[in-house]
Order: C-alpha cells, then structure tokens, then sequence
C-alpha cells in the first residue's frame, strides 16, 4: 500500500501523463517548474547571486559563488546553499569562450539585424555561423555583439537545468568593474579577462608569470586609434601581480580588491538575442509583482465567486422547475407539461376568465360602464348578470333620446355596446344592453 500522500502524487503523475499529444510530464519537470514558479515569486527587488564558472565547466563541476551580502564558497553545484536556489542566479561564463566585437549595421530592425549579424562579422569567426549563438546590444556607437558556441552554451544550460536551477549567462569579462579611460583585468583558472569599454573586452590564455601576448596586441591597435588607457584596474591579484602587468606593459596598474560581478546588469545574456534588461527595468518589474500578484487573486476570487453563483442559480432553476412542473400537473393533470410557467400562466388566465375577473371579465367590463350607469337620468337599472365574458344589463329609460345617450357613454368608456329587445312601455322605454371591452 502506501502512506496517502504518497497514492496522490502516483494519481497526480498519472494525470499528468495523459496530455496533448500523448506527452508525458516527469516529476523532474513539474520540480523545474515549481522551482521557477517560486523565483517569480520571489522578495521584490531580490539581488541574484553570482556563480563563476570554470574554463573546463561542466567537465569540472567545481564552481566559485557569492551572495548578494557577500558570502563566498566553492564547490560542485549540488552544493550551492539553499538560498540561492531561490534566488535569481548570474552565471559568469569563461571570458575566453565569448567574442566580443563591434558591428556596423546601416539598416533598420531587429529581426533583419539578427539575421545579418553573421554575414557582418564574417571575418572575425572562425566557426561554422551555424553553430553560434549571437547576442547583441544597439548603441550609439554601434553594435556591440557577443558571440558564443551553442554547444558550449547548450552544455552549460543542461548543467544548470539538472540542479534546476533558474539563472542568466554572461561573459565574466563584462563582470569586471569598468569606468571611461581605463581598462580592467583579472586573471583565474588560467585565464585572463580583459575589459576595454561599457560592452567590450576579450579574454587569454596564459600564465601567471607573463602578461599575453593578446593583451599586448590590444594595446597596440588602442594606440592606433588614440584610445590608450590611461591605467589599467588589476582585480583578485596581489602586488607580485600588480608589478608584473605594470612592467611589462609599460602602463600604471592599480589593485582593486573589491570582488566583481556586483554591479549593474550586464549588457549581454548570452543566447538572448537583443542583450539584457536593464537593471532600473528589472527593479520597475519586481516592484509590480506584489501589485500583479493582488490583481491576479482578485481575479481567480471574482471567477470562483461567479462560478459558486452560477451553480447555486442552476441548481435554484432546476428546483423551482421541479416545483413549478409538479403544481401546474397537480392543477392541470390532463394537460402536457411543456412550458410550466407559460402554462400556468394561460391556465390562471383561463380560469379568471371564467369567473369574471379577467382584463375582459366582469369586473372590468362593470368597472368601465359604472360611470355612465351611474349617471340614468329618470331612468333605472332593473337587472345585471354576467356570461361568456359579456355584462348584460336590462335598463328602464324616459325615451329614446336617453337609450341613445346611454350608447354613446359606454362606447366612450372603450366598451363594444349592442342594444337589443328596446320596447315601449308606459311613461318610457325598455331594452337589454350587452356590453364586452373591446380588444387593444
């Protein structure tokens, strides 16, 4: 057998399975979902962590993080604390496993320009287009474009979607703190990242004991365009470092021992076509959550309380139906029950009819002659009875004038008059007036 909750979630995976087209839904992804569900609906205004890879990830799974306070750790991912897992996650990727270049477009449109990006840069790659994944960033100065392997990409994703884990890629080089007339660097793993501008920098192999010859080379064609720096910022290095890229490049280099990757959103979120949102528009969009989060339950409690009311209403008509469906067979039981209240209605009519007190009965009929009855002069009403939906009414008059009179009254009343059986007697005349309303 089993314990409850665990009979549920087998009958919940076995919903789950019967979908469109006969695709099923593993637990592994309604985790993933769950997972991204809870980062959407994270604090207002959260910082993402950042996690930095290594150049061979995910061959090595050893990973470096850091929390928004400042927290660091290292380890494999399986490892990364809890709170980041519920926290957006930045991912620095290898600044060496990223072009970064410059493309000059004279068109207009971003689906054109996503498409022409490759034919562009021609010159500058050495793959297959095919088998890159372009990011780009329109600026006044031109188009910053960042340009990855999607092998390398589809890897790194796979890694992170095994963790489940909901995250951002970006080229460690642009996590490098940046500032006009200054380049920034910082060696690790092997590498060098090298920053030259707002969206712009390369990364190199090398050692630890000499500068690359990449960097050398940058040097020399920012010196061609008279965009030298005019210091470098050196990043996680020591003072043996910092001597040693002073030296051999012939340029001031400053220490800096703030740790990077804790500024402004980065330009580029690698495989996303158009680069990044900006951080003030990240910010806007948390600030709206707990305002859309509020309108939504507004509107899932306004539907639940309009469906409560719609199935209270129908079980309410089918009981009065019922109700209505059994009285008027009670009254009526030779009668087919069609439309009850319809019927009802027809039947109490008839039967008003009958009795005189229908729109066309008795008292309506009486009600509308009274005042010309009422007004006989030397005249009297001898008799008065009703049948079929006629008042008849036997009148003694002074003469004919005053019969005539009487006529024209109750016509004026809306009231069909026919005179019948007029006979003279003595002192005056005798007649049988009929009276019915007429039809609207």
């Amino acid at each position: 057998m089993g314990t409850p909750s665990d009979q549920g979630q087998t009958r919940l995976r076995g919903l789950m399975r019967v979908g469109i087209g006969g695709h099923s839904v593993s637990s592994q992804d309604l985790a993933k979902w769950k997972e991204r569900i809870q980062a959407w609906l994270r604090a207002p205004g959260a910082q993402p962590w950042n996690v930095f890879l290594p150049p061979d990830f995910p061959e090595d799974q050893i990973v470096e993080w850091r929390s928004p306070e400042g927290e660091a750790g290292r380890g494999a991912l399986s490892e990364l604390p809890e709170a980041a897992r519920r926290a957006p996650i930045r991912v620095w990727t290898p600044a060496i496993e990223t072009l970064l270049t410059v493309a000059q477009w004279p068109g207009r449109g971003r689906g054109r320009l996503a498409q022409a990006l490759p034919y562009l840069l021609e010159e500058q790659l050495l793959a297959d287009p095919e088998t890159l994944a372009f990011s780009h960033r329109e600026t006044d100065a031109g188009i910053f474009v960042a340009v990855t392997a999607k092998e390398r990409l589809s890897m790194w994703r796979a890694a992170m979607d095994k963790e489940r884990l909901g995250v951002t890629f970006c080229p460690v080089t642009l996590a490098l703190p940046w500032r006009p007339g200054t380049w920034s660097c910082r060696y690790a793993d092997g590498q060098w990242a090298v920053r030259t501008g707002p969206y712009s920098g390369f990364g190199a192999a090398g050692l630890l004991t000499q500068v690359p010859a990449a960097f050398r080379q940058a040097l020399a064609e920012a010196a061609k365009g008279e965009a030298v720096p005019g210091s470098i910022t050196l990043f996680g290095g020591d003072e043996t470092l910092r001597a040693l890229v002073a030296r051999e490049l012939d340029i001031p280099v400053i220490a800096d021992a703030r740790p990077i990757g804790d500024g402004e959103a980065p330009g580029f979120r690698l495989g996303e076509t158009g680069g990044a949102v900006s951080a003030s528009g990240l910010a806007a969009l948390r600030a709206l959550r707990p305002a859309l989060i509020a309108i939504a339950l507004v509107l899932a409690l306004g539907f639940a309380r309009t469906l409560f009311d719609w199935v209270r209403l129908s079980h309410e008509e089918a009981r009065v139906n019922a109700e209505m469906t059994s009285v008027f067979t009670a009254n009526f039981p030779n009668a087919p029950v069609l439309d009850p209240a319809r019927q009802m209605r027809q039947g109490v009519a008839k039967l008003a009819a009958r009795a005189g007190g229908a729109s066309q009965g008795f008292l309506a009929v009486l009600t509308d002659a009274s005042p010309a009855l009422a007004s006989l002069a030397n005249g009297a009403l001898t008799r008065l009875e009703y049948r079929h939906g006629e008042v008849r009414c036997a009148v003694r008059l002074a003469n004919f004038d005053a019969l005539t009179a009487l006529k024209h009254h109750l016509m004026r009343a809306g009231l069909a008059v026919q005179v019948t059986h007029v006979m003279s007697h003595q002192g005056g005349v005798q007649a049988l007036v009929t009276m019915t309303r007429r039809s609207p």
